[in-house]
């Protein structure tokens, strides 16, 4: 029988092995260690022994789940791992439960769950409950030799963030740039604070697009190593209202992506809405390619 309970720190470990042995990711880069899963669930405003979740059976996880609240836009998201196999819609439906309970108690308007294209069994479940498809999102890869040179417009200048610095310029940009994008929730100085500082991120890695020293936009990229291997990610790209329809998007996503090449990764994937035309063009042209894409699932409360 499937038994769900509360995270505590003592399970940690064991769900690091679970999670990277369900995404067969010891061997890659993008293997989860301990610190970095523990700072995920961590973000602020989480408390992971309340909106963290694990399914198990004979002390073996089958599932977990992360429920992440966004009080600013009334939505909260459900982080959904789970092992294939004969329990598997059992340990969806009570993780959708969950969330649906969380979303009522905290007055959420919305809960979003994400799935894979091929993860025929959840869109299963969540479209016989009742939640439709509202968005479909693109993850896409650049493994190309050559990376095309990073030209700026005129009178523009690039540099990196500064821990203790620029925590506060770059909550404005960001809050900014996505304030009208789908699924973006504003962000406080605390939580930019926070994900600076974890494991994959590397303040170099943030860089500034600018003019006579306002700023103009943004990239954040983030970075994984495995031994040999690595994984470089252009996680977020933004151009302030001020400053769009200059191409300032391109030469700022360059600027990360060179800025990962010369770390030695060869490999660069980011995620992006399908529907957004300028940003697939953009990417497209640049020599990103797509391997996948996931879908998003929502419910109304």
């Amino acid at each position: 029988m499937i038994k769900f309970d509360n995270f505590s720190t003592a399970h940690q470990k064991k769900i690091v092995e679970f999670i990277n042995s369900v995404n067969d990711s010891f061997n890659s880069p993008k293997k989860l260690t301990d610190a970095f899963f523990v700072q995920t669930i961590n973000v602020p405003p989480s408390n992971p022994e309340t909106n963290c979740y694990i399914a198990s059976a004979n002390h073996d996880i089958f599932g977990f789940l992360q429920i992440v609240e966004e009080p600013p836009v009334k939505r909260i998201v459900g982080l959904q791992t789970i092992r294939e196999g004969g329990n598997f819609a059992e340990i969806f439906q009570n993780f959708m439960a969950i969330a649906v309970k969380h979303g009522t108690l905290s007055n959420a308007k919305v809960i979003h769950f994400q799935i894979s294209q091929n993860d025929h069994e959840s869109k299963k479940i969540l479209e016989s409950s009742g939640w439709h498809k509202i968005k479909t999102y693109w993850n896409l890869r650049f493994e190309e030799p050559h990376l095309e040179d990073l030209v700026l417009p005129d009178d523009y200048s690039l540099r990196h963030f500064v821990k203790g610095r620029d925590e506060d310029t770059l909550t404005d940009l960001q809050n900014q740039s996505f304030g009208n994008h789908w699924g973006f929730s504003p962000n406080d100085i605390e939580q930019i604070r926070y994900r600076t500082q974890m494991e994959r991120t590397d303040e170099k890695g943030i860089i500034f697009i600018e003019k006579n020293g306002e700023i103009a936009g943004y990239n954040w990229t983030m970075e994984a190593h495995n031994g040999p291997s690595s994984v470089g990610w252009v996680a977020m790209t933004g151009v302030h209202p001020n400053y769009r329809g200059l191409s300032l998007g391109r030469a700022v996503v360059l600027a990360g992506m060179h800025y990962l090449k010369s770390k030695n990764i060869s490999e660069i994937e980011l995620e992006v809405d399908s529907e957004n035309i300028p940003a697939t063009k953009l990417y497209s042209s640049i020599g990103f390619k797509k391997i996948n894409q996931t879908h998003w699932y929502e419910k109304n409360l």
